[in-house]
């Protein structure tokens, strides 16, 4: 299961302090909270100031809460990420909150991988390895070791990051 501060980063979540459009993020909180095997959801607050009203923060907050992505569990378990619909309320003075529930959920990314592969192969558009070449079950998987290491480094640097901001 991915835990919050994994959520916050695969998503690319701004830091107190941070500029989104005409906004400045004031404060960023996301928790976890696991409903159901394989399914996970995380609260989530930002408070914004700035001018524009909560139209204009919606707005600024549109590019991260409509984004989507894929991760992997501390053991290696694929899970996509994803945000609902959004909610802005006007604290005053220019302050906005946003609330939102992200979610994450457990998917079969290397079953999916291994079908497409036989939908090319079948297609034609997929040439049979020559021998000595890895096979395609054996460039899925490099393929997924090689996409989990670009996480950890990403959310390593992204963690790295949030300590600073909350010590």
């Amino acid at each position: 299961m991915p835990f919050a501060d994994k959520f916050r980063a695969m998503m690319a979540f701004p830091f107190p302090g941070d500029a989104l459009g005409d906004f400045t993020v004031e404060s960023v909180e996301v928790g976890h909270q696991g409903v159901d095997a394989g399914f996970y959801v995380y609260p989530v607050r930002i408070v914004l100031r700035g001018p524009g009203g909560a139209a204009g923060a919606a707005k600024a907050l549109k590019p991260l809460f409509t984004s989507r992505c894929t991760t992997f569990s501390g053991y290696g378990t694929p899970y996509q990420l994803w945000f609902g619909k959004a909610t802005i309320e006007s604290l005053g003075d220019e302050r906005y909150a946003a609330t939102v529930q992200g979610a994450g959920a457990r998917v079969h990314l290397e079953q999916d991988l291994a079908r497409f592969m036989e939908y090319l192969a079948a297609e034609g558009a997929l040439a049979e390895p020559t021998e000595g070449a890895p096979s395609h079950e054996a460039l899925i998987e490099a393929y997924l070791d090689r996409y989990r290491g670009e996480i950890a480094r990403l959310v390593g640097r992204y963690k790295t990051k949030l300590r600073r901001f909350e010590g």
